[in-house]
């Protein structure tokens, strides 16, 4: 609780004198051309410093593997908890042969220290762990399946629960979850497929690839 608190206590601080542009929030919309045709809205961290700028050029480097894409949807979210400012950038791919592919990127920024805060940081001061998380996730996957079955999406005689963690390319509950603070909350987002010939794609929304870590 005392580790929790020093995070995201209500700080006296705003962080003003290190914005880039003061009539700017800390994260803004700005505009990536292709060729000066192709267009993809993206989020710029308005820190004016070589801090700043390093991580506008990580995001950068991020996009710049779907700025060529045609079928693809990008948005972002961002929130500020005390010194913590927490950016997700979420990506559904179209573009591909068989199903869309999801894809999630973040970026948790201690504001005091000017430091990208590691996975490992963020369940320490949640006082979380892998196997924690892993089991979590577990728990949100075994109740879909359940879901699935009881509304007529999946027969269980023909699917059981390893034939539908197979469809959503689940081999690992850990591979390529990111972390996230959302109102003070910890959560991760885990990318799955949700697509699949039962057609449940119907059954999934946005908000089934976040999982909340913490009350």
């Amino acid at each position: 609780f005392i580790i929790l608190f020093s995070y995201f206590k209500n700080n006296s601080s705003n962080f003003n004198d290190l914005r880039e542009d003061n009539t700017k929030p800390f994260v803004y919309t700005i505009s990536t051309k292709k060729n000066g045709i192709y267009r993809i809205e993206r989020p710029y961290i308005n820190i004016g410093d070589s801090f700043g700028k390093s991580i506008n050029e990580d995001i950068d480097s991020y996009i710049s593997d779907y700025i060529e894409k045609d079928k693809l949807i990008l948005s972002y979210e961002y929130n500020i908890n005390g010194k913590v400012l927490s950016l997700v950038i979420k990506t559904v791919d179209y573009d591909v042969k068989n199903v869309p592919e999801v894809y999630f990127k973040t970026y948790n920024i201690n504001l005091e220290e000017e430091k990208l805060l590691s996975d490992e940081e963020l369940l320490s001061i949640y006082n979380l762990t892998n196997a924690l998380v892993e089991t979590t996730i577990e728990n949100k996957f075994n109740k879909w399946y359940k879901d699935v079955v009881e509304k007529g999406y999946i027969n269980e005689e023909e699917c059981d629960y390893e034939c539908f963690l197979n469809y959503r390319e689940v081999d690992d509950y850990l591979d390529n979850v990111v972390y996230y603070i959302k109102q003070g909350k910890l959560v991760a987002y885990k990318p799955f497929v949700f697509y699949s010939i039962f057609g449940e794609e119907k059954y999934f929304k946005e908000s089934d690839f976040m999982f909340i870590l913490s009350e």
